[in-house]
């Protein structure tokens, strides 16, 4: 099994706890998979979660290939999470 930061760990709380309307950011438990055969799938981020309130700054950090293009292309509704939920001003971006 894979090793998780506390802090990591203690975000995802936060997030999962929190109301969407009361962050101006969330996003949680997000994962997004693309379709790369007839068999076969490639897991683009699995499991993210992060809020962010106003005036926060904030940088996603990575090496190449980590999901960070994804997240931020997840955000704007580029492209659709395959799960999870992404609130923004506490609209989902789906509806």
């Amino acid at each position: 099994m894979k090793h998780i930061d506390e802090d990591v760990l203690k975000e995802e709380e936060r997030v999962l706890s929190a109301n969407p309307k009361d962050m101006q950011v969330r996003v949680a438990k997000f994962r997004k998979v693309f379709k790369t055969g007839l068999f076969s799938n490639t897991v683009a981020v699995h499991n993210a979660s992060f809020g962010l309130e106003f005036g926060d700054c904030f940088a996603l950090l990575g090496v190449n290939g980590a999901g960070k293009t994804t997240t931020f292309r997840s955000l704007t509704n580029e492209e659709v999470p395959t799960s999870g939920t992404i609130s923004v001003g506490g609209f989902n971006i789906l509806t």
